[in-house]
């Protein structure tokens, strides 16, 4: 595309200053040959000061916002400068993106549960032979083949971008996870969402937002009719049923376990093999059989039917495709082997995560068992912390959690500063703590692997050695439940 087509008749383009470029890019480290690079001011300054480094990395031309102006920079690159910069760059991606357009969004927001919530979406939707575009904090991409991200909302530039790629791919519809940051910063500025979710909000980014009540505001923008045609509000959260009573207009759907809630989960059972619960909708009645752990997984769960029923997929055949739905990479998995206890792993690492792990496993009444560590070079006050999060379980192993640079015996030493560690068994090499966790573990029981998730090495001394808890487990004859293995 050539700037004049893109400018169009938003401002006067000299020909001979007119230029060929490829993509819209606003973060100088992504520019590549033929890229029209855009500097715009932002929270952290102006983009001006990256112009040099993007004419560096092969920018053909640049946007820049400020007072109209023109000058000639190395290698002869033009440099626009357009005081409504900010305004008018969502209708030149329109333009330069024209698909991004045509791709049917599901938004979700919250503090928690937004990467559970959107790949749901995209599972389910693939059970059903649907192709659906993820952009979110594990990746972008066209469902399942993600691509590593930097940021949980790309900037507006990128997001256009990919919306425009999974479309080209033959994907009509997409999830976003819309972080407060993305919605304070307009990178999502310009799009409008066939539905928004709301999954819960609790304290988070406050030294960004400064205060509960600016960060409410931000989540909140997302619903705004002129942003959102439906919401889908998780009204167990007392910020989602106060988001739920104010001055929305369009469509409004509330979720959660209580009695009011238009799409309501209740009876929830755990299994040996995940959970059950039954759900109350507009669309129908079902009984949800889940791979997952964890009442808020139902509470996801419950968020994408309601947000995919809304857009008129059929309730029960999405009901029953749950079954096969996978957890989150190193997000509750669970996995499971005959006759040896179920094993779940996630990537809680603060003693706040931990609780809300142990707390959810705890209530299906299991016998739990604990492998967690700490890790080197880290805040060393939330070790005893982390010990007192676990205090609850039946057994705890303590092991190595990317000890770094930092010697383990001391991160052993500081997590028996609390109390309850004197019970704890402790083992520096992770795969035997593991191993012997579940020896330890009568069958019925859950064992708990916590810290590194979907992490695939161990951290020691500065070097990064192959480690993944999930292949430790699988060599005992595991398999992740969920897909093919659905309970």
């Amino acid at each position: 595309m050539k700037l004049s087509q893109l400018l169009s008749q938003d401002m006067y383009l000299p020909p001979e200053w007119d230029r060929e470029f490829n993509h819209l890019v606003s973060d100088s480290r992504d520019v590549n040959k033929g890229d029209l690079f855009i500097a715009r001011s932002g929270t952290a300054g102006h983009g001006e000061k990256f112009i040099e480094d993007a004419i560096a990395g092969g920018a053909a031309a640049v946007l820049a916002e400020g007072e109209q102006g023109f000058r000639c920079a190395e290698n002869g690159v033009p440099v626009f400068y357009l005081p409504q910069l900010r305004q008018q760059l969502p209708v030149w991606l329109n333009r330069r993106y024209c698909a991004a357009g045509d791709v049917r969004l599901i938004g979700v927001t919250g503090t928690n549960g937004k990467s559970s919530v959107t790949q749901y979406c995209a599972q389910l939707l693939e059970l059903k032979g649907i192709q659906c575009g993820v952009i979110g904090t594990l990746g972008n991409g066209l469902w399942p083949h993600l691509q590593p991200t930097r940021n949980t909302t790309p900037d507006i530039c990128l997001t256009y971008r990919l919306l425009n790629e999974v479309a080209q791919a033959g994907a009509d519809i997409a999830a976003i996870e819309v972080s407060s940051h993305g919605l304070d910063q307009g990178r999502v500025e310009g799009l409008k969402f066939s539905v928004s979710v709301l999954t819960n909000i609790s304290q988070d980014h406050l030294d960004y937002h400064g205060d509960m009540a600016t960060y409410v505001a931000a989540k909140s923008r997302l619903f705004d009719p002129e942003l959102s045609n439906i919401a889908v509000i998780n009204t167990d959260d007392e910020y989602g049923e106060k988001l739920l009573q104010s001055a929305l207009t369009g469509s409004k759907i509330s979720t959660g376990s209580s009695p009011a809630a238009q799409v309501q989960y209740s009876s929830v059972e755990f299994t040996g093999l995940g959970m059950k619960a039954n759900v109350r909708s507009p669309w129908g009645e079902s009984e949800l059989n889940l791979a997952l752990m964890g009442e808020f997984n139902i509470a996801n769960v419950t968020s994408a039917l309601a947000a995919l029923s809304a857009l008129g997929y059929e309730f029960s055949s999405l009901a029953e495709s749950a079954g096969k739905l996978r957890p989150v990479d190193g997000r509750m998995e669970l996995y499971l082997a005959e006759g040896q206890p179920a094993v779940v792993i996630d990537f809680a690492h603060t003693p706040d995560a931990l609780v809300n792990v142990v707390g959810a496993l705890k209530n299906s009444g299991a016998y739990l068992s604990v492998v967690f560590g700490c890790g080197g070079e880290r805040d060393r006050k939330k070790r005893p912390l982390m010990a007192d999060a676990v205090a609850t379980a039946d057994a705890v192993w303590v092991t190595d959690d990317n000890p770094r640079g930092e010697n383990s015996d001391q991160i052993f030493a500081d997590i028996r500063q609390s109390a309850a560690s004197a019970h704890y068994k402790f083992e520096h090499d992770r795969a035997v703590a593991i191993r012997s966790a579940i020896a330890a573990t009568p069958t019925t029981g859950l064992v708990l692997i916590a810290g590194k998730g979907h992490e695939t090495y161990q951290e020691i001394a500065g070097i990064r050695h192959s480690y993944s808890d999930a292949q430790t487990v699988y060599s005992l004859g595991y398999r992740r439940a969920g897909g093919d293995y659905a309970a």
